[in-house]
């Protein structure tokens, strides 16, 4: 049955795997060989890192939770047909998606105490939530939509992404060095480019069903909320030329603002002499303990023309008349111009807007177990909600992973295990060999693969990392027997 919500939500979900481009490369958490990745998660832990030097050449991840859609007759080889819909039932929905992409990271031990690691990378944070509402695929227009709904109390839901390019500098520096403990602190630095902006949100939209005997049918009549809706300003020069051309991809880019990502950490390693006389070294402590606060920073954007909010609507509003007016509309300043038909108070929006950045603490234990067996536990708070209620924000929908782990330096075999921010609990693997590491958040991701119904949740990862000029640390390949 046709979906009237089909044409909005399917490219939707490709803007938001697919822009320039999160950090869940879950196999290497508290890995002594996730090299220059690990700073990403603690920046005091690339100085505990088995090799002196390596380089990341090439690194991806894209993490989904969702609730909100499915995508029908789709897969990732194929989505020429697919058409989405929203799921069928009651209850809030949400759809969040993370996706990076590293190019050239590079971390190098300047001497056994220091260590220094380099960064390029793109970023992408989707948040979409919406409270609870009823959906069923036998809605064929608005007026059957609202008819299901006239017992919700009213509508809410927010729409919020950032994407940005950051490079990143990082030092770390043993403060406690000896036979059997080792402390070391770091800081890396972001300088971002703010990229890509998107906020929307709907607050108490509610409404009122009257039966209009001259049309012999229900009105839904307009009685509360407010809407806002802004964008950056780089993509009206996307909107405003006749082709995209290199020249207008460059000043894209450059029409942007920079600011500065801050994240700290703190690592410490013990070993107990009196069960193995070896002294300690990267590989063959007892226990890891992290501790790192992440993502310290915002992006800011200028809204483009015709950002907006809107309020207090006009009465004897219908939605017919909403529709009438926003019909065909094809740009944002267009549908802030109809909607000042229908509410009393119509604001342009030309402050700069800024989202934060996804800060988190961070706090992980890593056992070893001997004979390359490890088990890593993670906790990862965010400090904020993405409820855009005062300040917009992004966030890791990482909460709790355990990762039973048995890796050397060329080859390992992970098995993450998440539960998430949103209640899901996901079984994932990964497999490394030689500089090649790929992996799953859930085992699930076969059905990606499938043309079909896709619930699309989960999501992958991969990094090819290699050791240059042959130049390990001799002493760390000895492991815990």
């Amino acid at each position: 049955m046709n979906n009237p919500f089909a044409k909005f939500l399917t490219p939707l979900f490709f803007c938001c795997i697919s822009i320039i481009h999160a950090q869940s490369y879950h196999a290497i958490n508290g890995s002594p060989y996730a090299g220059a990745a690990s700073m990403y998660t603690n920046p005091a832990s690339t100085i505990n890192s088995s090799y002196k030097w390596d380089l990341t050449l090439f690194s991806t991840q894209l993490t989904i939770s969702n609730s909100s859609f499915v995508i029908n007759n789709a897969s990732l080889l194929h989505f020429d047909s697919a058409n989405a819909q929203f799921t069928n039932g009651g209850g809030n929905r949400y759809f969040h998606a993370t996706f990076d992409v590293n190019l050239l990271n590079l971390r190098f031990k300047i001497d056994k105490k220091s260590a220094f690691g380099f960064g390029i990378r793109g970023r992408t944070y989707n948040h979409f939530k919406s409270m609870p509402l009823n959906y069923n695929d036998t809605i064929i227009n608005l007026d059957n939509f609202l008819h299901l709904n006239t017992s919700t109390p009213y509508f809410e839901g927010y729409f919020t992404h950032a994407g940005w390019i950051e490079t990143s500098f990082n030092y770390s520096r043993l403060l406690i060095d000896n036979d059997h403990e080792k402390l070391s602190a770091g800081i890396t630095i972001g300088l971002q480019k703010s990229i890509s902006g998107v906020q929307g949100n709907i607050k108490r939209v509610s409404y009122s069903e009257q039966f209009n005997s001259a049309t012999n049918k229900n009105d839904y009549l307009l009685t509360g909320g407010s809407m806002t809706a802004e964008y950056s300003a780089n993509y009206d020069l996307i909107n405003n030329a006749t082709s995209v051309t290199t020249d207008v991809i460059k000043s894209f880019l450059s029409n942007t603002k920079s600011s500065v990502n801050l994240n700290l950490g703190m690592e410490y390693l013990m070993k107990d002499l009196s069960k193995d006389a070896n002294t300690l070294n990267n590989s063959n402590y007892d226990w890891k303990f992290g501790l790192s606060i992440m993502d310290i920073g915002t992006n800011t954007f200028d809204p483009a023309i015709g950002s907006f909010s809107a309020r207090i609507p006009y009465p004897n509003i219908t939605d017919s008349t909403l529709l009438q007016q926003t019909n065909n509309v094809g740009s944002l300043k267009r549908v802030r111009d109809s909607l000042a038909n229908s509410f009393n108070i119509i604001d342009s929006l030309k402050s700069p807007f800024t989202i934060s950045n996804p800060t988190r603490i961070i706090l992980s234990v890593d056992r070893n177990l001997g004979n390359h067996f490890y088990l890593n536990g993670e906790l990862s708070m965010n400090v904020f909600s993405t409820q855009p209620q005062i300040k917009l924000k992004t966030r890791e929908i990482n909460l709790l992973t355990i990762t039973p782990r048995w890796e050397q330096k060329n080859i390992g075999v992970y098995l993450p295990i998440q539960y998430n921010t949103q209640g899901q609990l996901w079984i994932g693997a990964a497999a490394k060999l030689g500089p090649l590491l790929i992996g799953v958040h859930s085992l699930d991701f076969y059905k990606w693969f499938k043309t079909g119904t896709q619930t699309l949740n989960g999501g992958f990862y991969l990094m090819l990392n290699i050791h240059p000029f042959g130049s390990k640390v001799k002493e760390e390949d000895c492991p815990r027997s």
